[in-house]
């Protein structure tokens, strides 16, 4: 039986630590120019001013600071509004691939662990508030610079990983208190 195409973004499942992931409070960026809204799964990046919004380029995303909590919709100059953010660089997440191929078999879908992937940057649902972003299957490979490193395939009653629209467990490969607090 096929999987459900439901694209959600990342979804926290746990800490490498098998804890409950953490979570910080920041400010969403106000863009005055082009209001965008930030949705509960999509990643998002620090930016210079301390505040934060979602990742807008699929590739190389070298700022990651973690997936956003709640939803935040597009703001009006002035508007600024909190933003909750899984932050904790030991954060696993679960998210749904973006269906362009089948892995086909279970030995070619455990292949993919290790492999690195960008952001399929689908977009996101305002009335509920959540996430489009997908992994992007097509690209999953070795780039250093992809944000997302795949740990694992996501054990749960209808998930085939042999099909399309797999989950994966991911852990944001370059994130930015890596950079911040190395020594």
């Amino acid at each position: 039986m096929a999987n459900v195409d439901h694209p959600h973004g990342l979804l926290p499942v746990m800490s490498r630590f098998h804890d409950t992931p953490r979570m910080t409070k920041y400010k969403a960026f106000v863009n005055t120019t082009t209001p965008v809204a930030i949705f509960r799964g999509d990643v998002v990046q620090l930016l210079a001013t301390g505040d934060v919004k979602s990742v807008t380029v699929t590739g190389q995303v070298t700022t990651a600071l973690g997936v956003a909590a709640n939803y935040v919709p597009a703001a009006a100059a002035n508007d600024q509004a909190d933003i909750w953010v899984y932050d904790d660089p030991d954060t696993i997440y679960e998210i749904q691939s973006d269906g362009t191929t089948d892995p086909g078999s279970l030995a070619a879908a455990q292949a993919h662990i290790g492999q690195t992937a960008v952001i399929a940057l689908t977009a996101g649902n305002a009335g509920g508030g959540q996430s489009g972003f997908e992994l992007d299957y097509g690209n999953l490979g070795t780039d250093t610079t992809a944000p997302l490193k795949v740990v694992g395939l996501y054990d749960m009653v209808g998930n085939d990983v042999t099909l399309a629209h797999a989950r994966y467990l991911v852990v944001l490969q370059n994130h930015v208190s890596e950079k911040r607090y190395a020594v």
